[in-house]
């Protein structure tokens, strides 16, 4: 059995506080073959004066057990904050993920000398949909708002998924549109990087992304990247 830890960021606003959306995915899997299980560990808002504060909360968070030496950060470096936030965990050696979510599809890996990616906001929302979808995602005993707010914005899109591949067996289904996709909430957002990176990422966290990010959705049934 194997676990790892993905810690997805999003930020709200950095003036005057900066205040952040936070949602660390479990990966979980059981030998060879076993199918991958992504299982919501923590999932909150938190705010502090300045990015070098907040840097220091995800320090020590990530500190404690179990996601000590097992968790990767990823960032949403174009939201307000997102550079500072970036800078300061860096200058923490902490090795985040530098994530700039762009209109539709396509992901674009970083330069050489930085952990980047210039990622499809509706790939990072369609990956933990479909997560979902296939029983692969899984919200449970959780009470917090951004829990809450998060399990009814996946199941939402998972939802308007069904919807559009044609499937109105979900009885919700009918009349969703697809606009979760490209225009997240910001718990869809921290979810779907922290989902979008543990897919795309070893159990390994000293590991970088894959050489050739997946970008298509698999339920297309072209080659995987």
């Amino acid at each position: 059995m194997a676990h790892s830890f993905f810690l997805g960021v999003d930020l709200v606003h950095d003036d005057p506080s900066v205040e952040a959306t936070l949602s660390i995915l479990e990966k979980e899997q059981n030998g060879t073959g076993a199918p991958t299980q992504f299982r919501l560990g923590r999932a909150r808002q938190h705010t502090e004066d300045t990015a070098e504060a907040l840097a220091d909360y995800l320090q020590g968070l990530v500190a404690e057990r179990p996601y000590i030496g097992r968790t990767s950060i990823i960032v949403n470096r174009s939201a307000p904050g997102g550079e500072a936030l970036v800078t300061a965990l860096t200058d923490r050696g902490l090795d985040p993920i530098a994530a700039v979510p762009t209109g539709g599809s396509g992901t674009v890996s970083g330069e050489t000398d930085e952990v980047a990616v210039h990622l499809g906001t509706t790939d990072a929302v369609r990956t933990l949909a479909n997560l979902y979808r296939d029983g692969q995602f899984t919200v449970e005993d959780h009470t917090t708002e951004a829990a809450s707010h998060l399990a009814r914005s996946v199941q939402r899109t998972a939802e308007a998924l069904d919807a559009a591949d044609g499937n109105q067996d979900t009885p919700a289904a009918a009349g969703h549109s697809l606009d979760d996709l490209d225009d997240p909430n910001t718990y869809l957002t921290s979810a779907a990087l922290a989902a979008w990176c543990g897919t795309e990422r070893s159990f390994d966290p000293s590991q970088h992304l894959k050489e050739t990010p997946r970008t298509e959705d698999p339920r297309a049934g072209g080659p995987e990247g």
